[in-house]
């Protein structure tokens, strides 16, 4: 276009001055010198807007294509100015917040996009971090147009020096909501799904540091095994949920329910401490587990043994907090189920003799601490010796004489008694090894095993290696288990069947005291039951258990099984156990348990003792 116009421009000057034949002075040059001049500066401005011209309609042609390119793009974009006004949205981040279309935020401000809640941490935090980095990223709460909120995560971008800014939003609600359900899995119990230890942990964390007073109270189920084994584990399963619906119906702001694991449940109360408010609250949770549960048909009654610990009165610590409600539940079962106990320092001084036992035991065969005590059996009608138990007992330097009592379920629960048990029937075959050398008679000598030891892998083939390698016959070796080892008939059965194999005697002790079934003597291979000495020390003032005792023994005798008596301390009892024909009996009335070289003095050299 320059060139054009000064050429015209000069054109038009040459033809005039031709037309009418003028001279050229130097003004005349000079004068086509400044039109030219113009020509190319008129020129050169009509080129530089024509220029613009173009390039202002290719860059609104641009600008048109990236809008529709953005309006394709899934996620929310938006510019905002200087002041936080929209000067530009996509389709999608109208439709993110819902609104019908993007002409709509031409009004808005970012402040319209966010709840009130974060408003002032975006204006204080976020918009001073992206000022001074240029960028921001995170996680928001969005809010639409009607008001609600949805979890957003939001991308910020400063635009160079224009002190504008590129907002990329995205609805990350799915995400927040698969989360959440991974969290509740993690933090719930698959089958009842109320909070689990996880969950537990995290709570009580929060409220200690909060310094909220608080009463752990741990819950057992009592002869809940008893359910599995006789309506099967499905019917177990259904009783944990049954159970874990009342106490989740139990639960409020201040009171909630956590299942720590297989039968054992959690209650955390934020309440006034004051004993009574604890025992209410135990005591509502015992009434509330004892109502009678239906499943399958089956009316089903439990009951439970509740511990309780208390924050800031016993410790500030999470675990032993568990730990000592764990152990005031222990305690409460054992002194006789369905009740509370709440810890204390007797309950202290009992849980650090318990760890203190613990770790002695630990020594106590390579110290040489064990010793095997021999109680003898009678015939009580010929008075003549016909068996023998063998009876450990321990005498610690650091503890005294530790009861068996006391003993043997630590030694159970830390499964020291494996080796302990191995130790004792070691102990027992050689010693009759011992007497049969001396000439002695031998006569059936029996041996207490421990549910966790009887079902050992190895335990049938050490009895089986230990007999091997002494003189004893196996018909004179016996074994004694409580009827809490015959739970699992599958497994159980098998074992019972090897040792009946190798010539061994099969005992339950302490019969009456568990949940046998007249199935079990029918099909487990047994020789004796031994009536629990707690049913003949009662049986002269108490109707009920003379009735028990006669039941046991004329099943027994029917099921041509030995009966033995234990606890026989007077001739009461003696006279009273021969009236319903029990045949073999054992207690203090005859002997106490002696020293091996005192029974072998009293009683192996006799044949027989008179009452």
């Amino acid at each position: 276009m320059r060139i054009s116009i000064t050429a015209i421009l000069l054109i038009v000057n040459f033809i005039f001055y031709f037309y009418y034949n003028l001279r050229f002075s130097v003004y005349d040059t000079f004068a086509f010198l400044l039109n030219a001049l113009a020509g190319w500066v008129i020129g050169y401005y009509l080129d530089k807007y024509f220029f613009s011209k173009k390039m202002l309609l290719s860059t609104k042609n641009v600008l048109l294509d990236y809008s529709y390119a953005l309006d394709s793009v899934g996620d929310a974009i938006g510019i905002t100015n200087e002041v936080g006004q929209f000067e530009y949205v996509n389709e999608a981040h109208a439709v993110l917040y819902g609104y019908k279309n993007k002409d709509e935020f031409s009004t808005k401000s970012w402040k319209d996009c966010y709840s009130s809640e974060i408003l002032e941490e975006v204006s204080q935090s976020i918009i001073i971090s992206l000022q001074n980095k240029g960028q921001w990223r995170g996680e928001a709460v969005g809010v639409k147009k009607d008001g609600t909120t949805f979890p957003i995560e939001l991308t910020l971008s400063m635009i160079g020096e224009t002190k504008k800014t590129i907002c990329l939003v995205r609805d990350i609600t799915e995400q927040k909501e698969y989360e959440d359900q991974m969290r509740k899995m993690a933090e719930h119990n698959e089958l009842t799904n109320l909070p689990n230890r996880r969950r537990l942990i995290k709570d009580l964390k929060r409220l200690l540091e909060e310094s909220v007073p608080l009463s752990v109270m741990f819950i057992d189920l009592n002869h809940f095994k008893l359910v599995n084994d006789t309506l099967g584990h499905d019917a177990g399963d259904e009783l944990l949920k049954l159970v874990a619906e009342r106490l989740e119906n139990f639960q409020n702001q201040l009171v909630h329910v956590y299942h720590h694991g297989g039968d054992e449940f959690i209650v955390v109360a934020q309440i006034n401490m004051a004993k009574k408010n604890r025992e209410n609250i135990a005591s509502d949770l015992i009434n509330l587990l004892k109502e009678p549960f239906y499943i399958n048909g089956n009316e089903v009654m439990i009951t439970s043994s509740i511990g309780a610990s208390c924050y800031p009165e016993h410790t500030s610590s999470i675990n032993e907090l568990i730990k000592m409600a764990d152990t005031a539940m222990y305690y409460a079962k054992i002194e006789g189920k369905n009740s509370y106990k709440l810890f204390n320092n007797d309950l202290k001084l009992q849980l650090e003799r318990k760890a203190s036992i613990e770790v002695e035991l630990t020594k106590a065969i390579t110290n040489d601490e064990f010793t095997i005590y021999y109680q003898p059996k009678f015939n009580m009608i010929t008075g003549e010796l016909v068996g023998i138990e063998a009876l450990l007992r321990w005498f610690n330097p650091k503890l005294g004489f530790v009861s068996p009592g006391e003993f043997i379920p630590v030694a159970e629960e830390s499964g020291l008694i494996i080796e302990i048990g191995n130790w004792v029937i070691k102990q027992v075959v050689e010693q009759m090894d011992r007497w049969k050398e001396k000439g002695n008679q031998l006569v059936k000598v029996s041996v207490n095993v421990s549910q966790r030891q009887f079902r050992n892998d190895h335990f049938v083939a050490f009895i089986k290696g230990t007999l091997n390698s002494s003189n004893v016959d196996p018909a004179y070796f016996e074994i004694e288990i409580t009827e809490s080892v015959l739970g699992d008939h599958d497994v159980v059965v098998p074992k019972l069947d090897q040792l009946k194999g190798l010539g061994i005697g099969i005992s339950i002790d302490d019969f009456g005291t568990g949940y046998s079934s007249l199935s079990m003597l029918k099909n487990f291979p047994i020789d004796t039951l031994k009536i629990d000495q707690s049913f003949v020390r009662d049986s002269i003032d108490n109707a009920q258990n003379n009735l028990l005792i006669k039941t046991i023994i004329e099943i027994g005798n029917i099921l041509n099984l030995n009966v033995v008596a234990e606890g026989i301390e007077t001739e009461e009892h003696l006279a009273l156990l021969v009236q319903y024909d029990c045949s073999i009996g054992q207690g203090y009335y005859y002997s106490r348990p002696l020293h091996p070289a005192d029974f072998e003095v009293q009683f192996l050299n006799r044949i027989k003792i008179h009452s």
